[in-house]
């Protein structure tokens, strides 16, 4: 598999995240809005032509060119929407074949039509044999708590989702330790919880500003138990009812 300069986002919402399995997600609030940069296009598009063009000496695939494009954005991308108008059509119309394909590789294909985006996660399958595709990896308790705030502002305001840096600096400074007294030590550890979420494609930096667009998956990333859970931890931890250096807890990559 080639290198990728960011992680998907179920490798960083995986279930290493909390220390017990939640139960089931209630359905999305609203995850319509990924804000790829392409306009979007209509729902059900066909695009196979029924002819079969070779991409390259040596190919063998029995899908469309564009299918098979698509299926590498499926293994290689943290997520994908109706937004994109290259791949979305594809996706649906081939969504039987996609899923084999990935399912060959150990991968689950996560389509929601409600609010039109897809992803794929790790299976887990108990062969010894069995390979790891996606690597799982987790947040500091600093970025996660840092996760509960954005899914709060989206979805306060799903149609438009931007949230200032400052404001996510304030909102985490309420979290301090009341016996810390190295405020600029804490913005650094909120501001490296930024670039995390950045790199995990949850956030989106506007271009010469200093303003930030949520993802509307983020929306599928936490359910209600989650967000209770985090605002109590992290609630705690301000109070000084957490062991010291609970805030900068982060678990190993996998």
């Amino acid at each position: 598999m080639p290198d990728r300069s960011q992680p998907r986002f179920d490798e960083v919402f995986g279930a290493g995240l909390f220390p017990e399995p939640e139960p089931a997600s209630p359905p999305p609030l609203d995850a319509a809005a990924i804000f790829d940069d392409a306009p979007g296009e209509a729902v059900g598009v066909h695009v196979d032509s029924g002819e079969r063009s070779t991409r390259f000496d040596g190919d063998t695939s029995e899908l469309p060119a564009e299918a098979c494009w698509a299926l590498q954005e499926l293994v290689a991308a943290p997520h994908l929407s109706d937004r994109n108008k290259h791949h979305w059509p594809v996706v649906l119309q081939y969504e039987g074949q996609l899923r084999s394909r990935l399912s060959e590789l150990g991968l689950i294909l996560e389509v929601n039509r409600e609010y039109r985006y897809a992803f794929t996660r790790q299976a887990e399958d108990p062969s010894p044999r069995s390979r790891t595709i996606l690597r799982s990896r987790t947040l500091s308790l600093a970025a996660s708590a840092l996760a509960l705030y954005l899914y709060q502002q989206y979805v306060l305001a799903p149609d438009e989702p931007v949230v200032e840096t400052a404001d996510m600096i304030d909102h985490m400074l309420a979290y301090k330790r009341t016996d810390d007294t190295d405020e600029a030590g804490f913005v650094k550890k909120v501001r490296t919880a930024i670039n995390a979420l950045d790199e995990a494609a949850i956030i989106k930096p506007i271009k010469g500003t200093s303003r930030y667009l949520i993802y509307g998956v983020i929306t599928s990333i936490l359910n209600a138990q989650q967000v209770q859970a985090l605002h109590e931890r992290y609630t705690a931890i301000a109070r000084g009812e957490a062991p010291a250096g609970a805030e900068d807890s982060e678990a190993a990559d996998a």
